[in-house]
C-alpha cells in the first residue's frame, strides 16, 4: 500500500479513500524513559512503551453526546444536563482535567444546532507494541516521532478531528450518491415481481438499498409514497411476522422528521427480517432484544 504523508502522518492501516470510521492514531514519544518517569505531567501515565495512543469510532459516535453516553455513561439529555454535567466534570482526570469546567459546560448547554461543528473527542488508550496497534480493526495513523511530550500530544489530538470530518464528508458522498442512483431505479423501473421469499436475492440489500430508501424518498409525495408503500407490501408478502412490517411502515410514516434513534430501529428491523428468512434463529433472538433494549432507553 502506497504511504499516505500528509504533514508528515503516515497512514499504516486503511484505505484513505474509503475510511472505516474506526481509527486509531498513535505517535512515538522518544524520551529516556527514566526522565519520562519523574515528569509530573498527568500525560505520562497513558505513555506506555514510548506510545501515545487514542482510538475514536465515529460509526456509531456522531457526537459529543454519543461520546459521553458510550464512553463514560452520562447522559446529557435536556432534563439531566445539569447532573450529567456535574458527574462528567467530577470523573474526570489525566488529560480532561486541563478543560475549563465552566466553559465546557457553557459549551454543552449551548450546542443546540452547533452540535455538528463540535468535534467528538478520540479516547486515549494503553497499547505496548506497534505490532498491537496494526492488529486493531479500521484505519491506523501514526503522527510520528516527538522528543517534547507536548507536541506529541497535540498530533494525536489532531488527527481523529480531521479524520472524522472527511469520514463524514465521505458518508454523505456515499449517500448522495445512494439517492441519485435511487432515483434513477424509480423514474425507470418497473414494480419488481419479486418478493422475500423469491430464491437468490439478497433480503437485507433489497430492503436496505432500494424499498427503504424509496419510502424515506416519497415521503413528501402523499401519491408516490403510497405507491412505494404498496410495493415494499408485495415485496414483503409471505413474511411471517407482520408486526414488522407494521413497524417500519410506522416509522417511516411519521409526521416529522426521522432522528438517528428512527434510523438505527429501522436498520434493525432489516437486519431481523433478514435473519427471519435465513432462518438464523439464534440472530433473531439477538436483534429482538437490540430492539427492546434501544425502545427502553
Amino acid at each position: 500500500m502506497a504511504v499516505n504523508r500528509v504533514l508528515n502522518v503516515e497512514q499504516k492501516k486503511g484505505d484513505p479513500a474509503r475510511l472505516d470510521g474506526q481509527v486509531t492514531v498513535y505517535a512515538v514519544i522518544d524520551i529516556d524513559p527514566a526522565e519520562l518517569m519523574s515528569m509530573k505531567h498527568p500525560i505520562v501515565s497513558m505513555v506506555h512503551g514510548g506510545l501515545l495512543v487514542a482510538v475514536g469510532n465515529y460509526r456509531e459516535q456522531n457526537s459529543l453526546r454519543d461520546f459521553l453516553r458510550s464512553e463514560m455513561g452520562i447522559s446529557l439529555e435536556e432534563e439531566g444536563l445539569g447532573e450529567g454535567l456535574a458527574d462528567m466534570i467530577d470523573k474526570m482526570e489525566g488529560l480532561e482535567s486541563a478543560l475549563d469546567p465552566q466553559k465546557l459546560r457553557e459549551r454543552l448547554e449551548n450546542m443546540g444546532e452547533l452540535e455538528e461543528f463540535i468535534p467528538t473527542p478520540a479516547k486515549v488508550v494503553s497499547f505496548h507494541s506497534e505490532q498491537e496497534l496494526l492488529s486493531q480493526p479500521g484505519d491506523v495513523f501514526f503522527t510520528g516521532t516527538f522528543k517534547k511530550i507536548g507536541n506529541a500530544v497535540l498530533s494525536v489530538n489532531a488527527v481523529p478531528v480531521v479524520y472524522q470530518a472527511v469520514f463524514r464528508e465521505q458518508q454523505t458522498e456515499t449517500v448522495r450518491s445512494e439517492i441519485e442512483s435511487l432515483i434513477a431505479q424509480i423514474e425507470r423501473s418497473e414494480p419488481s415481481s419479486k418478493t422475500i421469499s423469491s430464491v437468490g436475492i439478497n433480503v437485507e440489500e433489497i430492503l436496505s438499498k432500494e424499498y427503504i430508501p424509496s419510502m424515506l424518498y416519497q415521503r413528501g409525495n402523499a401519491p408516490e409514497f403510497a405507491s412505494a408503500v404498496k410495493g415494499f407490501r408485495a415485496f414483503m408478502s409471505g413474511y411471517r411476522f407482520r408486526d414488522d412490517v407494521e413497524a417500519v411502515l410506522n416509522l417511516i410514516s411519521k409526521n416529522e422528521e426521522l432522528d438517528a434513534a428512527d434510523l438505527k430501529l429501522l436498520e434493525l428491523y432489516t437486519k431481523k427480517i433478514t435473519l427471519v428468512q435465513s432462518e438464523d434463529f439464534a440472530g433473531v433472538e439477538a436483534v429482538v432484544k437490540e430492539i427492546e433494549r434501544f425502545k427502553e432507553s
